[in-house]
């Protein structure tokens, strides 16, 4: 990923080199070019002016000398030739003869009257030069052409030097954009290579791994806060499964360790034939009494598996209609123990809770409540409302839990140490886990009077504006 990210970066900067460059380098060619034509037109019109009224008297010796003094000082080379292209004064043949110029392209044109300019290559000398043709003329009459030619070594070289200094710059720009781009590759990716390794450590098992989250930009930094945020989570989550499971393992030794016994004493009742039936009948009691109780130690497992697993939206739901509806599925119960269930919700206490979670939490304080309940008592159901909360209670006039023991009362597994043998110790640990995916919290004390015990849920309210 550095790799690619370091090419990326030089890729788009030779493009924007190519882009900024080849423009510069060629400007700065063709005005160099420009320059030379510039200043050759400008000597051999001077040039010209200077030798008008000495060709139009034929003083070829004049003209000469202001010739090759302009070659000597110029080192370029000046032709002068009549008005049918034949040579007069030619710098680069000092010792005379005539040449016929008549048919090169800048003459031809000079000879119509007008300033002829280029730069073109010659065969004869093998190099390239350029080229000015300025016509001599008076009164109108053409009387023969100044041509001035210069090499424009000096020039290409000052071009060569120019593309050469540009291509330098472009190597240290490359250069610099590779070494930013792998910097700032390292600065980005460095984090997501650490993350992609703590993920994989994590994938392994090793819950420990986490992310330094002060390295890379600020959304890596953000990415690296929630792994680690996860990690942890994960962490505390497999942890509480390892406790879980073991719990449960210890739990469910203890009825099938009495269940294995009562088997092995009723099959020695049986292979006795002078047991007494009544020692048979009391084992086969014995078991049922231990199946029920594995039975109601597996169903609190399933349903506290379930409410971890539960998801995460919740729907409106009316707390006091559904306390109102468990009071009515537990009231036969709650006759047949000789107790009386009594419902205070009138008005209706919106909130949002994961569905099915509010009937599972009443279910399970109303089994506790007459678990504990003395017959002829009573145990009160009410909802509250109040700015921010909804709130269920469920009060019993049992013995009540002193404030130690309502500490540890939602703890998985936990029983207080006068509980009659048959109970989970699952039923507040269900109704403590179905509150807090529900946004709420569960709350144990005292009642104001009396004996017994209020557990209460807080639940966020959901007002009607909001609904």
């Amino acid at each position: 990923m550095t790799r690619r990210l370091v090419l990326s970066y030089v890729l788009l900067a030779a493009f924007v080199l190519l882009v900024v460059e080849l423009p510069l380098g060629l400007t700065y060619a063709a005005r160099a070019r420009d320059r030379l034509l510039a200043d050759v037109e400008r000597d051999a019109r001077v040039l010209a002016g200077l030798v008008e009224e000495r060709v139009e008297s034929g003083d070829d010796a004049a003209v000469a000398v202001i010739a090759e003094r302009y070659a000597e000082q110029s080192e370029g080379r000046v032709v002068v030739t009549n008005a049918d292209g034949i040579s007069m004064i030619d710098t680069d043949r000092p010792d005379g003869g005539s040449r016929d110029f008549s048919t090169r392209p800048e003459i031809e044109v000079a000879r119509s009257g007008s300033q002829a300019t280029g730069i073109r290559r010659s065969d004869t000398l093998g190099q390239e030069f350029a080229y000015v043709a300025v016509p001599i003329s008076s009164g109108g009459v053409l009387n023969g052409v100044v041509r001035i030619s210069f090499p424009t070594n000096e020039v290409n070289e000052q071009i060569r030097a120019n593309w050469l200094r540009l291509a330098l710059l472009s190597v240290l720009v490359l250069a610099a954009a590779a070494s930013l781009g792998w910097l700032v590759a390292r600065w980005a990716t460095g984090p997501v290579e650490q993350l992609e390794t703590g993920a994989a450590r994590l994938a392994e098992g090793d819950l420990t791994a986490r992310a330094e989250v002060d390295r890379g930009p600020p959304e890596m930094q953000h990415l690296a806060v929630t792994f680690n945020d996860m990690a942890a989570r994960l962490e505390v989550l497999m942890g509480s499964q390892r406790a879980f499971v073991a719990d449960a393992s210890h739990q469910l030794r203890t009825p099938l360790t009495a269940l294995r016994l009562r088997i092995e004493s009723l099959e020695d009742a049986l292979d006795d034939e002078q047991a007494d039936p009544e020692t048979a009948r009391a084992d086969l009691a014995a078991i049922d009494a231990e199946l029920e109780r594995l039975d109601d130690l597996v169903g609190g497992l399933l349903a506290l598996a379930r409410s971890e697993a539960s998801a995460a939206s919740t729907a409106l739901v009316d707390a006091a209609a559904a306390a109102a509806d468990a009071v009515t599925r537990w009231r036969p119960l709650a006759e047949d123990h000789h107790v009386e269930l009594i419902l205070a919700a009138t008005e209706p206490a919106m909130t949002r809770a994961v569905p099915g979670s509010l009937e599972q939490i009443l279910d399970n304080l109303l089994d506790n409540s007459l678990g504990v309940a003395p017959a002829e008592s009573t145990i009160e159901v009410a909802v509250f409302v109040s700015d921010r909360d909804v709130e269920m209670s469920v009060r019993d006039h049992g013995c009540g839990l002193p404030a130690k023991d309502r500490a540890r009362a939602t703890d998985r597994f936990w029983q207080a140490a006068d509980t009659e043998l048959g109970g989970t110790g699952l039923g507040l640990a269900i109704v403590d886990q179905l509150a807090r995916v529900s946004g709420g919290s569960v709350h144990l004390r005292d009642p104001e009077e009396g004996s017994g015990l209020v557990v209460s849920v807080r639940l966020p309210r959901e007002h009607a504006a909001d609904s």
